[in-house]
Parts: C-alpha cells; structure tokens; sequence
C-alpha cells in the first residue's frame, strides 16, 4: 500500500471514518443473518410438522388396514 499522504487530522477523520462503516455493515449483516436464521427455523419446524402428519397418516392407514385383515376372517 502506498502511504497514505495526509494530515495526521485528516488520516484521523479517516480512520474514524471507515470504522463507522465497518460498524454499520457489520450490524446490517447481523441483523440479516437473524432474519435467516429465523426464516431456517421456520421450515424447519414446517418440515418437522409435515413429517409428523405423514407419520400419523401411515400409522392411521396401517390401523386400517390391519383392521380390515382381521375383520375378513
């Protein structure tokens, strides 16, 4: 990197400059991680419920079906 020419002031102003932008985009990501995060959480407790309807409609038609086989003799 080519040294920076400037008054320590305005090198001062700089540094003060690009750390409040590193803040800024650092508390923009974050929050866009949450928002993530929570849209993850939701399909994944989505899936777990599609899952659980799945299961309970396999053991309700296996009911059923033993149901009937039993009933046939």
């Amino acid at each position: 990197m080519v040294p920076y020419r400037a008054t320590d002031e305005q090198l001062e102003r700089e540094i003060a400059a690009l750390e409040r932008i590193a803040r800024i985009r650092l508390r923009r990501a974050s929050a866009e991680l949450r928002e993530i995060d929570t849209d993850l959480r939701e399909l994944r407790r989505e899936r777990a419920r599609r899952l659980a309807r799945a299961t309970e409609m396999i053991s309700v038609d296996s009911s059923v079906a033993a149901e009937g086989s039993s009933s046939d003799h």
